[in-house]
């Protein structure tokens, strides 16, 4: 299984690296706990090969203090403060040997970013899937790709590519935490296009270009840079980056994502039963993507957001393991600019000022931990989670009038995944 994640260029050249810390539930490394099912195919040319199966299906109750007003009247509530959903039920199927790759990761996802627990931004990561403030995706496909490899030293991919950035993903049950960090809601989403990839040694690099942010315009070129410290990829440096080429949009939600440029850094390392992954980037809008032809005024500031984080796992035996994530995020702000809101307000993709929704200027602070038991295929993970605002503007905030700077989370998340360990 190990094999099937790792971004190892000796191991699996033609796989797209990315997401070097692709983990399933516990620490130990990429893909240390995750169960696969493989089918050996014969007799169909470049089909033919091991095919890995993987997926599984998850769901949980939620409870959190300092409840926002409600927008949406099905977000799944279980009394006052209490909420339900179905996580995941999803499926992977990779091919990675031979000259023709395949890569698919589809169902019904979500994806519960921290702090992320009002219904006035741009989405509510606790309400239930399929509710208004939490939508159900387009279509039942989160990615996919076919992957050419003539030479052991690159490969070219097309289709629904992954993400190029940072050290989580976007199926929960691959990473050691319930709750992504807002380092992952920020970044690049899979997206249409094309990309190269380059192997040499421990080094790999991949350059993206595509229509990612979802916004069916081919323009954000990402890469990714990176260099395995051990011969099986456990430990590992990443280094990624993107921007827009051109203006996507006009001013609205999400513009500062859709047209951002970002760079950051991350690394895995496991020593025992110990699992560390440090991650911090930098993401800012350039003030070239509001011009004076498309009616807006521009930024009166480079509006940027800085974000870091760190996951500590430690596998106590093969059922119990635990992960810490601290994390903290500042988005700046200026308030001589009418239009900060839609410009510096990163983290609710531009929402107006409401409870919940955040406001540029502010620092979001978080603390979660994640223990988990797992027996094979069957898991459950207990967690608690602590945001903390600062510098926020009043009506911004949590709770009912938005002025409350703390909340609580408590989550429990019961799954059955696919395969064999």
């Amino acid at each position: 299984m190990r094999k099937l994640l790792l971004c190892s260029a000796a191991i699996l050249g033609g796989q797209l690296a990315v997401i070097p810390a692709a983990f399933a539930l516990g620490g130990g490394g990429e893909g240390a706990n995750m169960p696969v099912e493989t089918v050996h195919v014969q007799g169909l040319g470049p089909l033919s090969g091991d095919w890995n199966f993987m997926g599984g299906i998850s769901a949980y109750v939620s409870a959190l203090t300092n409840k926002t007003p409600m927008a949406f009247t099905n977000e799944g509530t279980l009394g006052n403060n209490a909420k339900y959903s179905m996580g995941l039920a999803a499926i992977q199927i990779h091919k990675a040997s031979g000259w023709l790759h395949f890569t698919y990761w589809g169902g019904a996802w979500q994806t519960p970013a921290i702090g992320i627990t009002s219904d006035f931004g741009a989405f509510n990561s606790l309400a239930r899937l399929g509710s208004g403030a939490n939508p159900l995706p387009g279509g039942p496909t989160f990615k996919w790709w076919f992957t050419v490899q003539p030479s052991q030293y690159w490969s070219v991919s097309g289709g629904e590519l992954a993400s190029t950035e940072g050290t989580e993903i976007g199926f929960n049950w691959m990473n050691p935490t319930f709750f992504v960090s807002n380092l992952n809601n920020m970044q690049t989403t899979p997206g249409y296009g094309g990309q190269l990839n380059l192997f040499y040694g421990p080094a790999s690099f991949n350059l993206q270009l595509s229509d990612s942010y979802h916004t069916a315009r081919t323009n954000v070129l990402s890469s990714l840079f990176t260099y395995n410290l051990n011969s099986d990829g456990s430990d590992n440096v990443i280094i990624f980056d993107h921007t827009n080429l051109g203006h996507t949009g006009n001013p609205g939600v999400g513009f500062a994502e859709k047209n951002s440029s970002l760079v950051g850094v991350g690394a895995q390392w496991v020593q025992g039963p110990w699992t560390f992954i440090p991650e911090a980037e930098y993401q800012w809008l350039p003030k070239s993507s509001v011009t004076s032809s498309n009616g807006f005024a521009k930024p009166l500031t480079t509006y940027y957001n800085v974000s870091a984080m760190m996951d500590v796992t430690y596998q106590f035996n093969p059922q119990w393991s635990v992960t810490v994530q601290p994390s903290v995020t500042y988005q700046n702000g200026d308030k001589a600019d009418p239009n900060q809101q839609i410009y510096g307000n990163w983290l609710q993709f531009g929402s107006p000022v409401a409870p919940g929704a955040f406001s540029p200027g502010m620092t979001l602070t978080a603390l979660q931990v994640d223990p988990t038991w797992q027996e094979k295929n069957v898991f459950v993970r207990p967690v608690v989670a602590w945001t903390h605002l600062a510098g926020f503007q009043p009506g911004s905030g949590y709770g009912n009038n938005g002025n409350s700077a703390n909340q609580f989370v408590g989550v429990l998340e019961v799954g059955v995944l696919l395969g064999k360990l």
